[in-house]
Formats: structure tokens, sequence, C-alpha cells
């Protein structure tokens, strides 16, 4: 009988800061290292190490912060990603609450939808994942042309998240429901696709990416 352990490896955000500039993230980094943070607000989270076809790398929140939020206050997807109200929102005040150090190594990252047959695209320092990142191809797939499955969530139970004191609990997407006007796809308790009205508060496991110089 064995007893599997992780190791611990330290390391600090300016080594990562050094790696990023010689293209050798991959040489600090394996899909599923996870890293601890404190937020400026006290609340600690985990960010989960995951990659898309290209190799590019993900930080995303392996858990949900404690507080839930909607998409919108008014009950709408018209805009997207976008026109959300909880865009700005974790691209300033959730922002800021990262370490100053992390703060300035996370660089924008495109984003793109197809909204009524028109290409829609923006920067995001701070974003909600796609269904195509998070379950692969589906009907989704054709509205988010520039996204791939994360490595990190090939089932139902990676994509399982916890969100304070609700226990497991459904959190947001950044994809808009596209058989309706008021509604934005989620990823349910269960690790399953499903979808609520954009004013519903739900859970939010953001990310971000470092880039490679």
């Amino acid at each position: 009988m064995f007893i599997i352990k992780k190791a611990l490896q330290e390391t600090t955000w300016a080594q990562i800061k050094e790696a990023a500039q010689k293209h050798e993230l991959g040489r600090l980094f394996d899909e599923g290292d996870q890293i601890p943070v404190t937020l400026k607000n006290g609340e600690n989270v985990t960010f989960t190490v995951g990659h898309d076809a290209t190799g590019k790398h993900f930080f995303v929140m392996e858990d949900c912060l404690k507080e839930t939020r909607p998409m919108n206050r008014i009950n709408t997807n018209a805009g997207g990603w976008k026109d959300t109200e909880i865009r700005p929102w974790l691209n300033t005040d959730f922002f800021a609450l990262l370490p100053d150090e992390l703060q300035e190594i996370i660089v924008p990252t495109k984003i793109v939808q197809i909204l009524n047959g028109e290409r829609v695209e923006t920067e995001d320092k701070i974003f909600m994942l796609s269904m195509t990142q998070l379950f692969g191809e589906g009907w989704w797939t054709q509205y988010e042309p520039e996204d791939t499955q994360l490595d990190i969530f090939p089932t139902e139970k990676s994509r399982v998240k916890e969100c304070g004191d609700h226990g497991t609990w459904f959190y947001g997407t950044r994809s808009p429901q596209q058989n309706g006007t008021d509604g934005f796809c989620v990823v349910y308790s269960d690790g399953y696709a499903c979808y609520t009205d954009a004013t519903d508060n739900r859970g939010v496991a953001p990310g971000f990416c470092i880039e490679e110089s």
C-alpha cells in the first residue's frame, strides 16, 4: 500500500514573473497545480492551473468567492459578457483585492463571443469562464469560436465547486443562454450545465492569465 502525498514548492510572484518573461511557465506549473492567495479583504482563495489547447496557462479559482453575485441587476443577457454588470466589478473591485505583486503580472485576455451573428470582443484581466472552456464542444461552441476546453475540467466532478456557507453550489459562466433573452449558463452543483436568470445570485469563480513573453 502507498500513501499519496503532494509535494510543496516554494516560489514568489517575482519568480513567476521572471519565468513568464523567459517563456518558462511550464517549468513551474503542471496541470492541476494550486496557488493559495489571501485577498486584501482577508478571504483565502486558491487558484488552480490549467491549460487550453494552445498550452496557454489559466489560473482559475478552485472554489467560489464567499459572496454570490448576479450577472445583471436587470433580467437580461443583451450584449452578452461584454455588457454584464459583473464584468467591470471583476476587473475593478475584485482585481483590486489581489496582491499587488500578482496584479502586476496579470495580462488582459481577449474574449470573443458571437452575438446575433456578430463577433464581439473584449479584453479582461479577470474573467468568468465560458461553457466551452468548462465542458468542451457543445451547442455553445459556435458562439465561442476561440475557446477550447481547459485540461482541468475533464469530468462533472472536476467542475463542482464550493461557495462559502452554501456548500456545493451553482456558479456562473460568461456564456449567455441562446434560447432566451434573460439567462446565462451556469454549472450546477452536480457539475452539469444549466442556466438561470441574469438576476439570480450565483457563485463566482473567476480566472486570469499570465502571458509568456
